[in-house]
């Protein structure tokens, strides 16, 4: 059964590569959102895979990071949470805001200290300890927590899409990013998800994963040499944020960016969102 469910999904890749349309619903009507998460969270389960990360070269708005096309093969299914972590969330988890340098972040104009908005502020070494924090109160319930892969994070934000964007119609009807989003953040889950119901992938926040920025993508051309659930580097000068944020312009938002930033040092824009699999 398990190895049915890869080739179908590597059949919907293969259909759908290239052309930016999302195949229907079937999987997610399979696979509902679990909504039983701790805290409020919510997870979708997202069904491994093979896919092209990346963008062409002649991708409008692509950035001096690297981002040469390459295949990737995610061998385990897992969860992704379905919005950014909310402020609301992380105090429930830890015992004050984001450790930012200073308390200036949390005044910053369009920062809210709202509930239902995405945590920001946010170090990755923060993150870490989030995820840390949330494993030790959730180590009976048979699931672990963790940020994504930056591999995981796109393939979860792509849903069988290689265009700039996961979801058709214009970018701020699935996004809040520069004048879109009025100079402030807003409600998580307030605009159009992806077709595995992930929303804000695009915008808000921009995300940490897990991986140290590898400045050379591998090559491999086929799905035949794909890379098998990178990581990155084991060590490096910087980790990765995904999907641009509530001030950054179109190009930032796009399923490929990336971004590198010190993980000892928090930002404005700065948040994360968590994947959960099996013990």
């Amino acid at each position: 059964m398990a190895n049915m469910r890869y080739f179908a999904t590597l059949f919907i890749v293969t259909i759908f590569v290239g052309c930016g349309e999302t195949p229907t619903s079937h999987l997610a009507e399979e696979f509902p959102i679990i909504r039983s998460g701790p805290h409020d969270m919510e997870f979708a389960f997202i069904l491994k895979g093979a896919f092209r990360m990346g963008s062409p070269e002649s991708e409008e708005g692509r950035t001096y990071y690297n981002e040469r096309l390459h295949w990737v093969k995610l061998t385990e299914d897992y969860w992704m949470q379905t919005t950014e972590v909310t402020v609301g969330q992380w105090l429930k988890v830890m015992t004050d805001y984001p450790s930012s340098d200073d308390e200036k972040c949390w005044r910053t104009n369009g920062v809210s200290k709202e509930d239902d908005h995405p945590v920001l502020c946010v170090k990755w070494d923060d993150a870490m300890a989030f995820v840390n924090a949330l494993n030790r109160k959730e180590k009976n319930s048979g699931y672990k927590y963790s940020l994504p892969t930056e591999a995981q994070w796109e393939y979860a934000a792509r849903g069988y899409t290689e265009s700039a964007y996961s979801i058709d119609g214009p970018l701020d009807s699935f996004a809040w990013f520069g004048f879109s989003s009025y100079g402030w953040t807003h409600m998580v889950g307030s605009l159009k998800a992806n077709f595995f119901g992930l929303y804000d992938v695009h915008g808000h926040a921009s995300e940490w994963v897990l991986d140290f920025l590898e400045k050379e993508y591998p090559k491999a051309n086929s799905v035949s040499d794909a890379v098998e659930d990178p990581t990155g580097p084991k060590e490096g000068e910087s980790h990765v944020l995904r999907g641009g944020s509530w001030i950054s312009l179109a190009r930032a938002c796009r399923s490929a960016n990336r971004e590198k930033f010190d993980s000892f040092r928090g930002n404005i824009t700065n948040g994360f969102r968590l994947v959960r699999t099996k013990r």
